[in-house]
């Protein structure tokens, strides 16, 4: 245990696209003990979001674009049992129950759907390629049955048809990227993800708080120990 904790301490505490990368184990490469796995959460609720639970510490998730989307964190004897999550948001409190796999990454989609709070799961997917960059494309906006994330302006699709809720992860060469999303005929963005390099490793996010849609880009990171 002591072991893989010092190992998320020094993940942790690297940029996402220092040359330090190339002496340590990517993200995506961590391999957890037995029984463990990584979880966060992400905010698609128009107001800030207050989480408590048994599994982790309390969170508070904002409103501003990567401040919606936390960190992964460990979970220790995460497989085979319920994982009951207590969220507050906007004056309105909900609770929601799922399960992980073991050694696993996951996000946890909080959304309002139908006029209630729910949290969907979406077990990540982890293939990597550290001399390619890797997007990863999360459909979580309720509206939109299957969203499409395409280069701008050309329109050319890079993850296309992608269901609600939904992730897809696609490796691509180094270069500069402007990148938007569209739902029908609807489109959001551009959003200039400036150049990507190689070992970078981006989420970006269709979400529509308040059936607002908004696109933004978090790291893929892992909170220190205790944090």
């Amino acid at each position: 245990m002591r072991r893989i904790l010092l190992l998320l301490a020094a993940l942790a505490a690297l940029p996402l696209a220092s040359p330090a990368l190339a002496q340590a184990p990517m993200l995506y490469e961590l391999r957890l003990p037995d029984g463990f796995a990584l979880i966060r959460y992400a905010n698609g609720l128009e107001a800030a979001t207050a989480l408590r639970s048994e599994f982790d510490l309390p969170r508070e998730l904002g409103t501003e674009d990567a401040a919606r989307v936390s960190r992964y964190f460990v979970v220790e004897n995460a497989a085979g049992r319920d994982l009951e999550l207590r969220i507050a948001s906007g004056g309105a409190n909900a609770s929601a129950t799922f399960r992980v796999n073991p050694n696993t990454f996951n996000t946890v989609l909080l959304l309002r759907e139908g006029g209630r709070i729910v949290a969907r799961h979406i077990e990540d997917s982890t293939e990597y390629n550290r001399l390619r960059a890797r997007l990863t494309f999360y459909n979580a906006a309720p509206g939109c049955a299957a969203a499409t994330l395409a280069l701008d302006p050309s329109g050319r699709a890079v993850i296309p048809d992608l269901a609600f809720p939904g992730m897809q992860a696609r490796t691509i060469t180094p270069a500069a990227a402007k990148l938007r999303a569209q739902c029908g005929a609807d489109r959001v963005g551009p959003l200039d993800l400036g150049r990507l390099e190689a070992g970078q490793l981006a989420s970006l996010w269709l979400m529509a708080p308040g059936g607002r849609p908004i696109l933004f880009t978090s790291r893929d990171l892992i909170a220190p120990p205790g944090q």
